[in-house]
């Protein structure tokens, strides 16, 4: 009897393609490959690495496939500062921050350093939780990009943080 391998479906947290195109790669077990080789993805260097593996190994990747690696990457550092529930919308995207992770976080601090990434970031507060919302028209690159810069600033700015780089 044999046993197929199943190809994990995991749904990523923001509206992103994550599908290897026939184009680049057509064996499905290939496909199967990158897609665990990028589920790997926890950091840039692990991210760097990844995409010259694939590159190596089944030349330049695409821009779709590139948003998928970062897209991984972004889900790590959601996971690790324990964001729940990011909601996108046609023109927004909702990073909400919960009473205690407010409390736990210099607000000055955030405020400052992501009004230098632009003005596609604005605040609102409901409900004793901070809602930190890109907006997602007319960005200069991906979405994908700005939310990872704005996930490393809200973990340079929380105060426990014990220089735990992510």
């Amino acid at each position: 009897i044999e046993v197929k391998e199943e190809k994990e479906e995991t749904k990523p947290i923001l509206d992103v393609t994550t599908t290897v195109r026939d184009e680049y790669v057509e064996d499905e077990d290939l496909k199967i490959e990158i897609h665990k080789l990028i589920n790997t993805i926890d950091s840039k260097q692990k991210l760097i690495e990844v995409k010259n593996e694939i590159e190596d190994r089944f030349g330049k990747i695409d821009k779709d496939l590139e948003i998928y690696m970062y897209e991984q990457w972004l889900e790590k550092l959601v996971q690790k500062l324990n964001i729940k529930n990011l909601r996108q919308t046609k023109n927004f995207i909702e990073v909400p921050l919960n009473k205690n992770q407010a409390e736990n976080i210099n607000g000055e601090e955030l405020f400052y350093e992501i009004t230098k990434l632009g003005k596609m970031f604005r605040f609102t507060s409901r409900l004793n939780n901070l809602y930190i919302i890109l907006d997602t028209v007319k960005l200069d690159k991906h979405y994908v990009y700005y939310l990872i810069d704005l996930m490393k600033i809200i973990e340079k700015c929380r105060k426990d943080n014990q220089n735990d780089k992510i």
